[in-house]
């Protein structure tokens, strides 16, 4: 979780919702502290159920020097930690942190995978990050990502300028990696340095005491579809937090990293408000919980000071699938053009290891897409690639188009293991259901040399509503259930002089789907 006010990811919200700020992702950046400001529902969260700062003298302390601040390219900062496989380091070698993928980059698409890069932009890591040893404080570069991928889970592997040795002069050592998911039930230590909410001067590593509250969960946030992540119950998480290292209470090994987190404030599933899938539909989690991306994976390719992909039993993707672009539409089942569709172009990674490509569909979180069973017969894949637009479903729910590529038609046998072992994948949302909420309005009146006048604008609340349809004139003449009149609203306020009125402003809300509210009638005097 990066660092700075921002524990979020700045977009632009579908269909014209400008300079939105949604929180989830937990890193944050310096740069735009001022610039967002710290009254946001993450801040003022985050500042409620603040943790515990951590002394480096104290027995936690002293089990998590090896966790400290990263900042990367822009001032961007999230937490990660020194690693290496059990063993003892070669003390010359140049040490390996963990951390999250998209502390790397933010806009990783859904099968992207990031393989042995130099790492752009003065990115540095400062271990043993507490608040009261700032004269031990050292930092050094960061100049290699050795990995990174938020493909299935959320990981970075980046090497640093300093060696194991001169680490271990610092008494910072590094940690072992578990290689099973955290159970269910399970007591964590979390720590991690947040500032989303937290004043400048004490923005260094804190600990957070919780539990595992549900795994393995299958995750869905904006482009993203993790699978195998623990859902917890930790508190004081926010912006900064990302790749925070979460072990067994008492324990040494690294289980999980922080990752994300339920923005207070939000509604439904979207940027900042990740939701659960799974047969019966998508999940909505509590405001404030926070989930975490498994290590195990990650231990599995990790050889002395090393992440050797090739390695026997290494469960990383290399990134060596077909490629699949969609644009990751949320529709109703009924459009104007007809029936909801897939939109998917799926593109070899390599003509011949990828001649052929095989699909299967159904609902994220209940469709394992590594199980061959279910798949369509193998179709030639031209180099050019080709379109899956299949039917989607007419239920509401989240469904995941799963893509294989092969050397053949057989869909077996070893040509087609490696995609089998790492299936890429698009995703749909078919939303037939109205926004929850009704529209509101952001009314304010003003002193203008012409006389007071309304300014006015209708209120967005993501993921519910997300655009607007607006008509206004006075009161006498103007009916909000007349659907004549209506035209979308560009993000413009309405300036309407008191003197004219009493007006009546109409507003209809709509969800990402398009599905509208009823027609909502405000009278201004």
């Amino acid at each position: 979780m990066r660092d700075a006010v921002p524990a979020r990811i700045r977009t632009t919200l579908a269909r014209g919702v400008s300079g939105f700020i949604a929180v989830g992702l937990l890193w944050g950046s310096p740069a735009r502290a001022q610039e967002t400001g710290a009254d946001t529902p993450a801040a003022r969260s985050a500042a409620a159920q603040e943790a515990p700062l951590l002394d480096a003298a104290s027995p936690v302390g002293e089990r998590f020097r090896s966790s400290g601040r990263l900042v990367g390219g822009g001032g961007t900062t999230c937490t990660a930690t020194l690693v290496h496989a059990p063993g003892k380091p070669d003390p010359r070698r140049k040490a390996l942190i963990l951390s999250n993928g998209h502390c790397v980059s933010d806009t990783m698409k859904t099968n992207e995978v990031t393989v042995d890069q130099p790492a752009g932009g003065d990115w540095t890591f400062t271990p043993a990050y507490f608040h009261d040893n700032a004269s031990e404080h050292k930092t050094f570069p960061v100049e290699h990502v050795v990995y990174a991928t938020m493909k299935d889970i959320d990981v970075s592997v980046l090497r640093i300028s300093a060696t194991y040795g001169e680490l271990a002069k610092l008494n910072v050592t590094p940690r072992t990696l578990a290689t099973a998911p955290p159970a269910p039930g399970t007591a964590l230590h979390a720590v991690h340095a947040p500032t989303d909410g937290v004043e400048e001067g004490k923005r260094f590593l804190r600990l957070s005491t919780c539990r595992v509250t549900g795994s393995p969960v299958a995750l869905h946030e904006y482009t993203w579809l993790w699978k195998g992540f623990a859902r917890t119950d930790c508190l004081g998480i926010s912006g900064g937090s990302s790749g925070g290292p979460v072990t067994a209470a008492g324990g040494d090994q690294l289980i999980a990293m922080l990752n994300t987190v339920a923005t207070p404030g939000y509604l439904g599933c979207g940027l900042g408000r990740p939701c659960e899938g799974g047969a019966a539909g998508l999940t909505e989690p509590k405001d404030d919980t926070v989930y975490a991306t498994p290590v195990d994976a990650v231990a599995s390719c990790l050889e002395n000071a090393d992440l050797r992909l090739d390695r026997p039993g290494c469960r990383l993707d290399r990134g060596e699938q077909v490629d699949v672009a969609s644009s990751g539409q949320h529709t109703r089942s009924e459009t104007p053009q007809g029936p909801a569709r897939w939109d998917a172009h799926v593109t070899p990674a390599d003509a011949r290891r990828h001649a052929y490509v095989a699909f299967k569909t159904g609902p994220f979180g209940a469709t394992d897409c590594t199980r061959p069973e279910g798949y369509s017969t193998p179709r030639r894949l031209p180099r050019s690639g080709l379109d899956h637009t299949g039917l989607l479903p007419k239920e509401d729910n989240l469904y995941v188009l799963c893509a294989v590529g092969g050397p053949d038609a057989t869909a077996h046998g070893k040509g087609w293991a490696a995609s089998f072992a790492h299936p890429s994948s698009a995703y749909a949302r078919v939303d037939n259901t109205p926004p929850s909420v009704a529209p509101k309005l952001d009314v304010q009146r003003f002193d203008h040399e012409s006389g007071p006048v309304h300014w006015v604008r209708p209120v967005y609340a993501p993921w519910e509503l997300t655009s607007y349809k607006i008509k206004y004139g006075p009161k006498a003449a103007t009916d909000c259930a007349d659907p004549q009149g209506y035209r979308p609203y560009v993000g413009v306020p309405t300036t309407l002089k008191v003197s004219e009125g009493p007006w009546t402003y109409c507003a209809i809300g709509y969800d990402n789907a398009d599905n509208p509210t009823l027609p909502a009638a405000f009278t201004l005097s």
